[in-house]
């Protein structure tokens, strides 16, 4: 070998060996930051399962009620109503009534309506004389310490003749 090649070996083993790993603050440091992006994509994960409960329960309590109002269309109780009009002539006209529909009772009117939520309970449940229904339902947040929470409470009402 020649000393010029002699002189590079020695320079690229000095070189090598002044070369060192990591420190243990700069595993650290990386470990830190992953963890926080690890967290970060965690949260994003319970807040599209949040969406995907409250989108799901949104669709069952929708569809319950507009194929309970179907069903209140199509078998409409009738009762004859009279109305005198200026000329003091009685008028007799026929009306619909959904007065056999009627329940102010939660478990009567959600057994009715057929209603199966995901991870969510009924807190109220109405069917009214003239045909409206109201259900309310929450307590399906997966972060929901507390119960009572109103933000957590969601709504859906439909009247017979609406759509």
């Amino acid at each position: 070998m020649s000393q010029h090649n002699i002189k590079q070996t020695k320079y690229r083993l000095h070189a090598c060996q002044s070369q060192r790993g990591t420190t243990i603050v700069e595993a650290i440091v990386a470990i830190f930051v992953l963890s926080f992006g690890v967290l970060a994509l965690m949260l994003a994960q319970i807040t599209a399962v949040n969406t995907s409960i409250n989108a799901a329960n949104q669709s069952e309590v929708t569809r319950a009620v507009q194929n309970y109002v179907e069903e209140m269309r199509s078998r409409p109780g009738l009762s004859i109503q009279e109305h005198t009009d200026a000329n003091n002539t009685k008028i007799q006209y026929i009306t619909k009534d959904y007065s056999q529909y009627a329940t102010g009772d939660k478990e009567t009117c959600s057994n009715k309506l057929n209603i199966y939520l995901i991870n969510a309970n009924i807190n109220s449940c109405t069917i009214d004389p003239d045909g409206k229904i109201t259900v309310t339902w929450g307590g399906q947040s997966l972060d929901n310490d507390n119960a009572s929470d109103a933000s957590d409470e969601f709504s859906y009402t439909l009247t017979v003749g609406q759509s």
